[in-house]
């Protein structure tokens, strides 16, 4: 029997650990050894893997407090889009450290950086620091190389102390997470190229202006509650209606034309819709029929 699962090509392992996950919470916990790597999260079990889901993915993750032996215990609620459903899917996951793995997934998966974070970023390093970041916020990724000639330096390991001592530190009081990180091999999603050895983003994603990315939605019992971030957009220039099973959110003006659709979970009434919008982030609440 085997006793480590199957890895993909260029697929390396961030975190592992024993743990347990339901999805379904009628059902009981089913044991297992998870999985975080830079290309997916996973459950396995020797032979198989129980539960996977790329971290593309991934849209929402929180943790939440579950029975577990008969206690309460806190756990991963993660919900993602299963290939091929047009419903999104949820798992629970119990694990040790639970509040390490919310971050590192959500670093992987749901992390995105816009210009506005790269500028407060670099305001606050010294100058060649800020010209690494935005020399990689431009070209998307960057060998060591790359950046040690950008700041007339022969030694590489200037760069890297900047990298792991003053710019993914400072990043990590900023945005609650280190900016840059090192990748043996990476896609680059804008050429289709295989990238070897270079430093990116920490997820590789940029969040243009006007673009929302859903971080959950939560069934409340009498209500289901969406939460996504909007960037770049005015609380009166949003436009929220029920369409049959999804919500559609809307921004219209002359140079400009925005909208996405969240499937929902569950039928709800068009006309019970509330919204709350602050800092970025939009809140919306839906009643059930």
């Amino acid at each position: 029997m085997k006793n480590k699962p199957n890895f993909l090509e260029n697929e390396e392992v961030i975190l592992t650990s024993p743990a347990f996950y339901k999805d379904n919470l009628r059902s009981g916990w089913k044991p297992g050894h998870l999985y975080l790597t830079n290309l997916r999260l996973f459950l396995w079990q020797p032979a198989r893997n129980m539960f996977q889901t790329s971290l593309d993915s991934i849209v929402g993750i929180s943790i939440q407090q579950r029975g577990f032996i008969l206690k309460s215990k806190d756990a991963l609620c993660l919900s993602y889009r299963a290939s091929g459903a047009e419903e999104l899917s949820r798992v629970w996951i119990m694990v040790k450290d639970v509040e390490t793995w919310e971050k590192k997934i959500f670093e992987r998966s749901l992390l995105q950086i816009n210009q506005e974070a790269i500028e407060k970023i670099s305001m606050e390093l010294d100058p060649d620091s800020a010209a690494l970041v935005s020399y990689i916020w431009q070209n998307r990724y960057a060998t060591i190389e790359e950046l040690a000639s950008l700041c007339d330096v022969s030694n590489h390991m200037d760069i890297l102390l900047r990298i792991k001592e003053v710019i993914n530190p400072l990043a990590e009081k900023i945005i609650g997470s280190p900016l840059l990180v090192f990748e043996k091999s990476k896609i680059d999603p804008e050429s289709g190229r295989k990238i070897l050895f270079s430093w990116w983003l920490i997820d590789g994603k940029r969040l243009e202006p006007g673009k929302g990315s859903l971080l959950d939605l939560f069934d409340e019992g009498d209500y289901l509650r969406i939460t996504m971030e909007l960037f770049g957009i005015s609380e009166k220039n949003i436009q929220l209606k029920v369409n049959q099973d999804k919500l559609i959110i809307s921004k219209d003006s002359p140079d400009e034309h925005y909208q996405e659709e969240i499937p929902l979970l569950t039928p709800v009434h068009p006309g019970t819709i509330t919204k709350r919008y602050n800092n970025g982030i939009l809140e919306v609440r839906l009643q059930k029929i």
